[in-house]
């Protein structure tokens, strides 16, 4: 019997930090508004018109824009309005897999068919979000997981795309930079344009042998499938675990570096043996750090696709111990394994990853 035809909504909410905070301060709105201590989370759209975005440093964001409002991150209040946020969409449905705090795809396919179009059903969906949150957000709606997504993108902040079957991905996406293409990175695509390879059009000219040959077996499938709009994934409601995480108290505060590192780096290990044994794929690792004071900071790295592999956990952890400080006494560490899923057929391997 054929499968009914699945209708998916991606919802992105609009510089979703920096959104919270102009809410609870007024006087920011129509400044550039910056989160972040040493590198930005995410910052407002005002802010974006100077050339900034996340993962910049706050540094190079100072020289970019000298008059911004620089704000800490407050992780407690964020994840306060995000719960909110899905409570909101579990009324409609279960059948809902939320992958960051500020996003989340909602399979509609059984509730769309209450409502006249797709518009009135998108526009009655960012309403309810903004009556009870103040805030806004971007929503896409397409045929499957890909083509939802990248239609959220597409009018950001507050917009509304619709790609309804791969001809509209066709048109969507043909003339558009191969870059769109989630999972294809900085190296992925220093590679495909050493071999003339820029646009979307120019990757749906080649074969699926020739994009495995280039980028490798799982790589090669997954850039000709996207490029095409196809992407079978479903949405993972049914998965209950939402993340793996171990911690450690300390009874004498550590405060020599390479303790602190072999201790995370145990904490590691220790994570990830429970990820496999699980059968899980991550996208999303998280330190969590206390000192002696009682000041806990956390702090988190994602990847576009999900892996198992240690060595990409362990290159995302040094990039996360770089941009903390060290210096005072560590009570408490804990390393958290979020966004998870058990997809194994895209995982990100080591060589992916950015030098």
């Amino acid at each position: 019997m054929k499968e009914n035809k699945k209708i998916i909504l991606h919802y992105d909410m609009d510089a979703f930090y920096a959104s919270i905070e102009i809410r609870d301060n007024p006087s920011l709105s129509g400044k550039p508004v910056i989160i972040g201590t040493s590198v930005i989370t995410t910052c407002n759209y005002e802010a974006r018109k100077y050339g900034l975005h996340s993962a910049m440093s706050v540094t190079k964001a100072r020289m970019l824009c000298p008059y911004g409002i620089y704000l800490k991150v407050d992780k407690e209040k964020y994840s306060r309005v995000s719960k909110q946020i899905k409570k909101l969409v579990l009324r409609l449905t279960n059948k809902v897999e939320f992958i960051a705090l500020d996003e989340g795809f909602v399979d509609i396919t059984d509730i769309i068919k209450d409502y006249k179009s797709y518009e009135i059903f998108a526009h009655k969906f960012q309403r309810g979000i903004f009556k009870n949150t103040r805030l806004t957000c971007s929503i896409g709606i397409g045929y499957n997981k890909l083509s939802a997504k990248l239609a959220s993108d597409a009018k950001k902040p507050g917009g509304i795309t619709f790609i309804r079957n791969q001809d509209e991905f066709k048109n969507f996406i043909l003339n558009k930079n191969i870059k769109l293409i989630p999972g294809v990175g900085k190296k992925t695509q220093e590679i495909l344009r050493n071999k003339n390879l820029v646009d979307v059009s120019d990757v749906l000219k080649i074969s699926l042998q020739e994009l495995r040959s280039i980028l490798g077996y799982n790589r090669g499938e997954m850039i000709y499938e996207y490029s095409r709009g196809i992407d079978n994934r479903k949405v993972s409601a049914e998965l209950k675990t939402h993340s793996i995480s171990n911690e450690k108290t300390y009874s004498i505060a550590l405060e020599d570096d390479e303790i602190i590192w072999s201790e995370v780096m145990t904490l590691l290990e220790k994570t990830h043996k429970r990820l496999k044994y699980q059968n899980y794929y991550t996208k999303t690792i998280t330190l969590k750090v206390r000192y002696l004071d009682r000041k806990t900071i956390t702090r988190s790295k994602s990847i576009d696709m999900s892996t198992q592999n240690i060595d990409i956990l362990r290159k995302l952890l040094v990039v996360i111990i770089e941009g903390i400080s060290l210096k005072d006494k560590v009570k408490l560490l804990g390393i958290n394994l979020g966004s998870l899923n058990e997809n194994k057929k895209y995982q990100l391997s080591f060589k992916d990853i950015k030098k």
